[in-house]
């Protein structure tokens, strides 16, 4: 069986603060396959971005940094490398799309000067007229319409449908082997987000690359990923295939996630279960397990000991003390 494109072993991250050193990311462990997803899911805060930036080598400096772990990329790790170094692996071999393409995009240079300042990046060979037909095709290739009139545009002219398409083709101009995708359909209207998706799903076919997908969207978990990772205050609390999360959830957290999904079967004007209370700070976590205080499973155990990631079953790995007694 072929290495996995990315391997992230006990990961941790956070940021040294005017109060102090705050962890952001404990312990995280995953892995992505070519042509696989990986979905990162969970609340706002619950450290996403931050293990996406640390992956990347774009934590801001001087504050953050990696506390331990190791981040390999086709069996190099990543966590030691020079910045000179990993400069020659991010955009090409590994690419992200941010979130926001309005800030994203520099307001104040044309679609095609971004564009081919990337293809210009990637491959410094190319002659400048080639340069232009390569974006044309990236743009071609992203779905956007009339793309030679497009590149003479700025991102205000655009609409956010069209600038996640600007961002994606940026993204795949060097023909990454990973691309990590923080929230690329947010704030799109559901007709633009489906089409962002198959965009996503076809270029992923196409070019055989691992993606790591983030977002709070479990709808668009169950269409994309593969496998999902749930995550709370910065840990893992429940890891599994798409299938397995959906069918049988372990974790009273991802539990309350699945139950928060409007359903068709259900009736009007009912409110939607919710999950009590609101996720603690990371620089003032529970003594025990940080979901105890919302959790209606919690006791005296929860309270006193983090629980560790057990296994479920193959591929199905959950931190909870009790989950032997949830999902049946």
């Amino acid at each position: 069986m072929p290495d996995p494109v990315l391997k992230v072993e006990e990961l941790s991250c956070g940021f040294n603060t005017e109060d102090g050193y705050i962890r952001v990311v404990e312990r995280l462990s995953f892995d992505i396959d070519a042509g696989k997803t990986l979905g990162l899911v969970g609340e706002s805060g619950c450290g996403k971005t931050v293990t996406a930036l640390a992956i990347m080598g774009l934590l801001p400096r001087p504050s953050g940094h990696i506390e331990g772990g190791t981040v390999f990329f086709r069996g190099n790790d990543l966590s030691n490398t020079s910045t000179p170094s990993l400069k020659e692996v991010r955009g090409k071999s590994i690419s992200m799309i941010f979130q926001e393409p309005m800030t994203a995009l520099n307001p104040v240079h044309s679609i095609g000067k971004q564009l081919v300042e990337a293809i210009h990046l990637y491959e410094p060979e190319i002659h400048r007229t080639d340069q232009r037909t390569r974006a044309l095709e990236l743009l071609t290739k992203v779905g956007i319409p009339e793309p030679a009139q497009r590149l003479k545009e700025y991102p205000h002219q655009l609409s956010g449908g069209m600038r996640q398409r600007v961002l994606i083709s940026i993204a795949i101009a060097g023909n990454p082997d990973l691309l990590v995708a923080d929230e690329p359909t947010t704030a799109l209207d559901v007709t633009v987000q489906a089409q962002i998706l198959e965009l996503l799903r076809n270029l992923q076919t196409n070019h055989g690359m691992a993606m790591m997908l983030i977002t709070h969207d479990l709808g668009v978990v169950a269409e994309i990923c593969d496998e999902v990772l749930v995550m709370y205050a910065g840990r893992t609390a429940e890891r599994a295939n798409v299938t397995q999360l959906f069918e049988i959830p372990r974790h009273p957290y991802s539990q309350g996630l699945m139950a928060s999904i409007p359903k068709l079967s259900a009736p009007c004007k009912v409110p939607l279960p919710v999950i009590d209370g609101i996720v603690p700070a990371l620089d003032n976590l529970p003594s025990g397990c940080p979901f105890s205080n919302r959790c209606r499973y919690s006791d005296n155990k929860c309270e006193k000991e983090n629980p560790p990631l057990m296994d479920a079953e193959p591929g199905h790995q959950v931190a909870c003390h009790h989950w032997q007694s949830l999902g049946k």
